[in-house]
């Protein structure tokens, strides 16, 4: 992690990752930029799932997603099933974001719509450390098989 001697975050090609942050609550979507941005991420934060969704129709390139369950113009598993569809997406990495007791935060349902989960409270080394191992299994589909 930046500061203990890790390096900052790139992408398999070398290029700064392009994190979209969905998130309703301004003060949570703070915290997740203003980290991931330490990090080395350039990142664009909607407040509603459906401006996520516009953003995503619109940007030639986003390397990971991270929706807040708090979200509630859209439930979070549709639009990541909404993401999903999109053809230049379907590989995309999408991270949940939620309450340890919420309780839409259903463990089997995760690996169908995310990549991964993460939990709050967290630490600023566990988020670095979701986005990482998902920037890692973008590099994997990126990989020509030989």
């Amino acid at each position: 992690m930046p500061g203990d001697g890790a390096s900052e975050l790139r992408t398999c090609d070398g290029r700064r990752p392009v994190v979209a942050v969905i998130d309703a609550n301004p003060a949570t979507a703070a915290i997740v930029t203003m980290l991931a941005e330490q990090f080395g991420c350039q990142v664009h934060t909607e407040r509603s799932a459906e401006a996520g969704l516009a953003r995503l129709r619109q940007e030639r390139r986003v390397d990971l997603v991270a929706i807040d369950f708090a979200v509630s113009d859209v439930d979070p598993f549709v639009a990541a099933q909404l993401i999903r569809m999109d053809g230049k997406h379907d590989a995309l990495p999408i991270i949940a974001i939620a309450d340890a007791s919420d309780p839409n935060l259903v463990q089997s349902r995760r690996p169908v719509c995310f990549s991964r989960t993460l939990t709050r409270p967290y630490s600023p080394r566990e988020l670095y450390a979701v986005l990482a191992t998902a920037l890692a299994r973008t590099a994997e589909h990126a990989l020509p098989l030989s």
